[in-house]
């Protein structure tokens, strides 16, 4: 196995890890009604991302590979659901959203727990912190 694993490069990988995220966890959320992109939007508004505009900058390559303009469609099924309140342009999590955010998260953590088993938090961080260098060095090189 380990033969074949060197064959493949960083694109593949970061795609077919991209991709296994979006399923699982949507999997992972199906009993909350949620798919993965779902849960990065209320997560988002439950630490304080409060615009639909904030929303679109935070998750922008998400944006791109979703081939979708904004995330507005999620926040409106946010607003159909009753999981938040809009005032203006102001987001905020109801009482039935911050107990949907709180459901979906013990999900979430469970998935993530084993996802990352075997892995120690310092290969983590350290696998975090090449991928965030080599996107640094791509964004310099072709001022991105």
């Amino acid at each position: 196995m380990l033969q074949q694993n060197t064959t493949k490069r960083l694109g593949y990988w970061l795609l077919h890890l991209h991709q296994l995220f979006d399923a699982t966890t949507t999997s992972a959320l199906r009993g909350v009604g949620l798919t993965r992109r779902h849960w990065q939007v209320l997560h988002a508004i439950a630490i304080n991302v409060r615009t639909v505009a904030e929303i679109d900058a935070a998750f922008a390559p998400f944006l791109v590979a979703d081939r979708a303009g904004s995330y507005r469609p999620v926040v409106e099924d946010f607003l159909d659901r009753g999981y938040i309140a809009v005032d203006g342009d102001t987001i905020s999590l109801t009482a039935a959203g911050t107990n949907a955010h709180e459901r979906a998260e013990l999900l979430v953590n469970a998935h993530a727990a084993d996802q990352l088993a075997g892995i120690s938090e310092a290969e983590f961080l350290a696998a975090n912190d090449v991928l965030a260098r080599i996107a640094a060095n791509i964004e310099r090189e072709h001022r991105v």
